[in-house]
């Protein structure tokens, strides 16, 4: 589990039988098939020469071919969000929205400025099209910001929501949906319990036009960020599990969110077979127990190799339950499976120790951003030369 007061990783109570053991050790990288040599009637078979590459953080393992980067400092990002302009929304754990701008397009970020600030645990940013208002989810409360002069600075607000339940978690990230929607996760007040609120350990979706708000999905413990399928449509969701119930389950995990179902918490994990979970949803993916899966979107660009096209990307953050666990970024290849999917998952990039990967996310330049929580650093993943 993510919690910004102890951010760490979560888990379930009654005991369900556990699927196989999650197996993120292999590293989905394009793989090369060999090509025989010429003979003495075949002409070479010519491979294509993989593009340099830069990195730029000691002991990150990444793909061959691809470059990792600092796009920025900025002390705990949390969430991101890009405007159709290009530029970086980051909130920050200080309380403060970012607005980064990389005026000359060289992958790194030439200037910040303070959009608004102000916020308690800012844990979520999303920027409506076409107005291009600022909402931010902070705890108990989400707002809309405008900047009516375009000087880079929030000059109108006003409050859609400000009686969310919170405690050992509160409201997550945000993001607009293909119907104009802004959707949102909503972690559990507590470890694992009935909460009295029917919003908490939810998806929430609210009309931003009048907001009126709707329970979208229940049942996940702390969904802390959701992604659309850019094919699709479909919604996703990352989710940690309880922290009661050791150190190697329940799995951390990415669900495929249908309105009205219900993923299980807080008796129901990992494959949800035990008896009372019949009518809950499993996971299409798991991911080490207590590793804390967190920030989450797909790759619709054209500058990744082409296998990576529809994949999905997942921040594991780690956590302070258990130290050891690696950190990094898991590609979740999916396979359609008549109104759902099959996965395979593995390692894409690999964090040296120290290194807590929050918000992902895919910018309008192609290129994946990830925020480093601990050591205050966004990066910048990019195919070939940065």
């Amino acid at each position: 589990m993510l919690t910004i007061f102890v951010l760490v990783a979560c888990q379930p109570a009654t005991s369900t039988a556990l699927p196989p053991s999650p197996t993120p050790t292999s590293i989905l990288f394009p793989t090369e098939t060999p090509t025989p040599g010429p003979t003495a009637t075949e002409t070479p078979t010519l491979v294509p020469t993989l593009p340099a590459s830069t990195v730029e953080l000691e002991g990150a393992e990444i793909p061959p071919g691809f470059s990792l980067i600092k796009f920025a400092d900025l002390y705990r990002p949390t969430a991101f969000a890009f405007d159709a302009a290009g530029r970086l929304y980051v909130a920050s754990q200080d309380g403060n929205v970012y607005l980064l701008v990389d005026d000359n397009k060289d992958g790194r970020s030439d200037s910040r400025s303070t959009f608004a600030s102000g916020y308690y645990f800012p844990l979520g940013v999303a920027v409506h099209t076409p107005s291009g208002d600022v909402y931010v989810s902070y705890q108990g409360a989400i707002t809309v910001l405008s900047d009516t002069d375009g000087d880079g600075r929030s000059d109108n607000e006003r409050i859609l929501v400000d009686d969310l339940p919170f405690d050992k978690h509160q409201n997550d990230n945000l993001e607009f949906g293909p119907d104009g929607w802004l959707y949102m996760g909503l972690g559990s007040t507590c470890d694992a319990c009935e909460d009295p609120d029917p919003r908490s350990a939810t998806i929430l979706r609210f009309h931003v036009g009048t907001g009126e708000s709707e329970i979208y999905a229940t049942g996940m413990r702390n969904p802390f960020d959701l992604a659309f399928h850019p094919e699709t449509g479909g919604l996703f969701a990352t989710d940690n599990g309880r922290d009661d119930l050791g150190l190697d389950t329940p799995f951390e995990e990415l669900n495929h969110i249908v309105q009205g179902g219900d993923y299980g918490y807080p008796d129901c994990w990992n494959e949800q077979d035990a008896p009372g979970c019949e009518n809950t949803i499993p996971a299409i993916a798991f991911f080490e127990a207590h590793s804390s899966a967190n920030g989450v979107d797909f790759y619709n660009g054209e500058t990744f190799p082409a296998e990576y096209r529809g994949n999905a990307f997942v921040s594991i953050f780690g956590s302070w339950l258990k130290p050891d666990v690696q950190t990094g970024i898991q590609r979740v290849i999916l396979s359609p499976s008549g109104n759902t999917y099959t996965t395979e998952t593995g390692w894409f990039i690999r964090f040296p120790t120290g290194v807590m990967p929050l918000p992902l996310l895919l910018g309008p330049d192609e290129a994946l951003y990830v925020g480093d929580y601990i050591n205050d650093a966004i990066y910048r993943l990019s195919y070939g030369i940065p």
